[in-house]
């Protein structure tokens, strides 16, 4: 019996010295290194050196940043650098009294104006210089000036004119290079902190008693309490008293201490190395440390936290996210999830199983572990046990005691919770599974299984590479897809019950069984999931989306803002009992507070950059407002280009701009990333420009400016008048000119036709020339007397063919060629009846002339009327008269040849001829003549013997063809 006790204690004690899985794990050394996360800037991103001194925030909201080599402005996407290549060290800023900005060097001063041009002046007549270490604390606007030798310190205001002192006392000059002077502006008391003592000197040079604090650093006001930051502590000021708020010892004063708070009352401290915070229950805790010199700490408006240091310049944002790698490079977090007891638990891709209170206590843990086993991004809790999706099962954690349930060994890929069952699922089907493991129901027949979800409701959702089914009890129905394409990766409930599920770039909920769009992303959605109190966690492959539901407010965090985990991995998103939701990336796991980072923002204010004018959309220049706050433009610059830029550190990617130009259209464009704004082709008239910025749900005040586009000369109302007013009297000349030569033209024509009728009386007058038609009856009666009948008659008819002849066309101006040919033909037959032997004739016609071209009426009658009654009459013996017509190019030529005494002899023998016949047929000719282009030509050519005898009379016409007698 006592040899069994005895055995029997022996165990117990190895059993008692056995480690728990706690012991054994405290005694782990810690998997996981977590830090803030943070956006560092060095010479890559823009900065013109890696040592850094000094950051200020002016009040557009620009970052300033001084450097050994010059130094920036930063807007949130890039920096603009001053001072460029040369070696000038910033050491501090401050505003000037018109707005610009002055940025400060160890002896000059350079002024940068609201235009972003820049001057450089001497910092002060006196020779003294800046120091750059004790005066860190001071408010802008003042500087610590000292000589060569660190000596004769003394505080003054910057000035447009130099400097002027405020204080000047050798107290001053016990500061050593880790002290800084403080201005309390509550008390207006100046404390400069020495290695023994704190002097306290009044604005007015006033000196009180001292602080008797060896060791002391900086002071700092967070509201009513005076910080004092010393070796041993912090302690809180009252007058020369000091009450220690909390004992701390700072890693590396090497270089001091200084604090600052921001507006949710943190105090953050640093050192040389490292930055601290001030706990309210007033503990510090190191929260970043490794830092290479930290030259000076910033929070600006938003809360973000800058520090220059000589490794760049680090914005750690608001301290909302932290990222947790491994410590063992060559393993990544895939599951994090929490158990019943409030622990973390995770499983990396190596198949290690990670378990602690919190990120910084996770250490491995034992499990029953195959050889090759590892773990998917998919965890999973039912009452107090969490479940992890490993290698062909799942891992059960319950407290200390983890199983494997003893699945059938398959390929799973997803596990979920629906109530108190499993959802396991393959590629091909969805397994659902009581706490313990056993299978309860299986859906088969699935293809490419992603994720799935219950609503709430009974039903069951699949998402699969085909879309998304419904699965309820045994019926299974797909949902109606916008695209046959859609596949569903990813889903959620929302506190609704309504299904939110993820496929490609857009969101998508379910009613009626048919999918709604809900939202469209930037890039590829990984995962999501809908916290306890309301916020919408999308994960997409370059960021993250959180909406608040209730605010309706979305706002997107990358590597720009604070969300620096590389490619959110398609997994579950865990949510811990305090509301940290933790995200499995590529390279790490980021965690983070969703309430902390949608939140009011400050309004950004909006400023307009640039406003430019270009009459190609090639060339542009700059144009600028009058004192009016006018831009007028001249005629031929119809594009303009405005740039303008509200700035956001902490949400440098949520901003969107709207705007709308006045008198173009008058409607809101929809909100846009883009900082600038085009329009081309704008008709001339004014124009007003407004742009306002939206973060979130707040807007920024609208901005705008007017704009006058001048018309050109010929756009002004005066000028139409004009030119209406000359088009009405160029009109009424034109008209009075028209109808004035239409009137004269009339005249003329009646004038002509007038002449014509004058020419045509005489020309019947003439043709009806009582002593011709007497000799013509003469001979009849001579005929019917001394010859035969018949031969009478024969002349009788000639001479009634050639009277009805006269009379048919006496009154027309032209008639055809053959006509006149037949009537002038009658007229010669009966004068040769009359002169018998002693007159002849002879007609020839060419065979390429056209008879039926018009000629005028009687022209031969006239010629040979003429050649028989002054050529032939009083030639003695016979006389002969021949007609020819020949073609000639645009036209035939008339040709009349007597062989008469000839026109000078004729005007002996009859002294009585009036010529009317060829004066009448001339001035005939002439007025055809006006009413054509080409004209008819007549010439006259008396014939003469060599001897220079008259011989007779030559009549030559030229006819042109289409030539119009009306």
């Amino acid at each position: 019996m006592n040899a069994k006790r005895s055995i029997l204690l022996c165990l117990l004690a190895v059993l008692a010295a056995l480690p728990t899985d706690g012991t054994a794990a405290a005694a782990e050394p810690a998997a996981v290194t977590s830090e803030y996360a943070c956006r560092h800037y060095t010479t890559q991103d823009g900065l013109p050196q890696m040592l850094t001194e000094y950051i200020w925030q002016d009040a557009k909201g620009y970052i300033w940043i001084g450097t050994l080599g010059g130094f920036v402005r930063y807007d949130g996407f890039e920096f603009i650098p001053y001072l460029k290549g040369k070696q000038e060290n910033i050491l501090s800023f401050c505003p000037g009294p018109d707005g610009s900005l002055w940025a400060l060097g160890f002896r000059r001063k350079h002024v940068v104006d609201k235009e972003g041009t820049m001057r450089t002046v001497p910092l002060t007549e006196s020779g003294l210089l800046l120091n750059n270490l004790n005066a860190y604390s001071l408010p802008p606007g003042l500087a610590l000036l000292e000589d060569e030798q660190e000596r004769r310190r003394q505080i003054c205001r910057l000035t447009d004119g130099g400097t002027e002192t405020l204080l000047a006392s050798p107290l001053l000059d016990d500061m050593d290079t880790r002290r800084r002077v403080y201005l309390d502006s509550v008390t207006q008391t100046f404390y400069v902190p020495t290695p023994r003592l704190v002097y306290r000197i009044k604005t007015d040079g006033t000196s009180l008693q001292p602080i008797v604090r060896a060791e002391s650093y900086s002071l700092l006001r967070d509201g009513k309490r005076l910080l004092l930051f010393a070796a041993d502590g912090i302690y809180e000021v009252d007058g020369p008293r000091t009450y220690l708020v909390s004992a701390c010892r700072f890693q590396a004063p090497d270089y001091g201490v200084a604090a600052c708070a921001d507006r949710k009352g943190n105090i953050f401290i640093h050192d040389a190395h490292n930055l601290y915070r001030l706990s309210k229950d007033g503990s510090v805790r190191r929260i970043v440390d490794g830092i290479n010199l930290i030259r000076q700490m910033y929070i600006d408006r938003e809360g973000n936290l800058w520090l220059a240091t000589y490794q760049g310049v680090y914005n750690f944002f608001q301290l909302n996210f932290v990222n947790h790698r491994l410590n063992d490079h060559n393993d990544i977090l895939r599951a994090i999830d929490q158990d019943a007891q409030g622990r973390l638990l995770a499983g990396t891709l190596n198949g290690r199983l990670l378990c602690g209170p919190d990120a910084a206590g996770l250490r491995p843990v034992p499990y029953p572990r195959e050889a090759d086993n590892y773990f998917l991004p998919r965890t999973a809790r039912i009452g107090d046990t969490t479940y992890l999706l490993g290698m062909g099962d799942v891992l059960a954690c319950d407290g200390d005691g983890r199983r494997w349930l003893g699945l059938p060994q398959r390929n799973y890929q997803y596990l979920g919770s629906h109530a108190d069952s499993l959802l396991v699922a393959t590629r091909q089907a969805v397994y659902v599974t009581d706490a313990r493991g056993r299978i309860l129901q299986t859906h088969e027949g699935l293809r490419g299984v992603f994720c799935a979800c219950p609503d709430g409701d009974g039903n069951l959702y699949v998402g699969t590479a085909y879309g998304l089914v419904r699965l309820r009890g045994g019926e299974r129905r797909d949902i109606a897809l916008p695209d046959s394409d859609v596949s569903c990766t990813a889903m959620t409930v929302s506190p609704y019950g309504e299904i939110l599920f993820a496929s490609g770039e857009n969101l998508y909920t379910v009613r009626n069984d048919s999918a709604v769009l809900v939202q469209s992303y930037a890039s590829p959605i990984r995962s999501v999931h809908q916290t306890r109190d309301n916020f919408l966690i999308v994960a997409v492959i370059d960021g993250l989306y959180i909406t608040d539901n209730r605010l309706l407010q979305t706002m997107f965090f990358n590597r720009y803002n604070g969300f620096t985990g590389i490619e959110p991995q398609a997994a579950h998103i865990a949510e811990t009992d305090d509301g940290t939701v933790w995200i499995p990336c590529v390279d790490q796991a980021v965690s983070f507070h969703p309430h902390e980072l949608v939140y009011q923002y400050t309004t950004p204010r909006l400023e307009l950059l640039s406003a430019q004018a270009s009459a190609d959309n090639v060339n542009w220049q700059r144009a600028t407002a009058n004192a009016d706050g006018v831009i007028r433009l001249e005629h031929g610059l119809p594009n303009l280009r405005f740039s303008y830029i509200a700035i956001s550190h902490s949400a440098t990617d949520n901003v969107r701009y709207r705007y709308r130009l006045k008198g173009f259209q008058e409607q809101w464009s929809q909100p846009q990333t883009g900082r600038e704004v085009q329009f081309s082709n704008l008709p001339p008239g004014r124009y007003r420009l407004e742009v306002s910025a939206l973060l979130g749900n707040i807007s920024s005040d609208t901005i705008g400016v007017d704009i006058l586009l001048k018309p050109a000369f010929w756009q002004h109302t005066w000028f139409w008048l004009a030119v209406a007013l000359g088009l009405a009297g160029g009109i009424w000349t034109l008209a009075y000119t028209y109808y004035k030569r239409r009137d004269r033209r009339k005249m003329d024509n009646l004038q002509r036709e007038i002449k014509l009728n004058n020419l045509l009386v005489k020309s019947i007058r003439l043709k009806s020339i009582p002593h011709f038609n007497a000799n013509v009856l003469a001979g009849i009666e001579y005929f019917i007397l001394n010859h035969s009948v018949e031969e009478a008659n024969k002349y009788l008819s000639l001479y009634s063919r050639f009277t009805n002849s006269t009379l048919l066309d006496v009154d027309k101006p032209s008639r055809s060629l053959d006509k006149e040919l037949e009537y002038v033909r009658l007229y010669l037959s009966l004068e040769q009846m009359r002169y018998g032997d002693s007159l002849s004739y002879r007609i020839s016609v060419a065979p390429e002339v056209d008879t039926a071209t018009q000629v005028p009426n009687m022209i031969l009658h006239t010629y040979c009327e003429n050649a028989v009654k002054h050529g032939l009459r009083n030639k003695a013996g016979n006389g002969r008269i021949d007609i020819e017509v020949t073609a000639r190019p645009g036209g035939i030529n008339i040709a009349v040849t007597d062989d008469g005494v000839g026109r000078e002899a004729a005007a002996t023998f009859s002294t009585s001829s009036t010529k009317q016949g060829l004066s009448i047929m001339e001035q005939q000719i002439e007025l055809y003549n006006q009413r054509n282009d080409r004209h008819i030509v007549q010439t006259v050519t008396d014939l003469k013997t060599p001897e220079g005898r008259a011989c007779g009379t030559h009549f030559e016409l030229f006819v042109p063809s289409h030539y119009n007698y009306f």
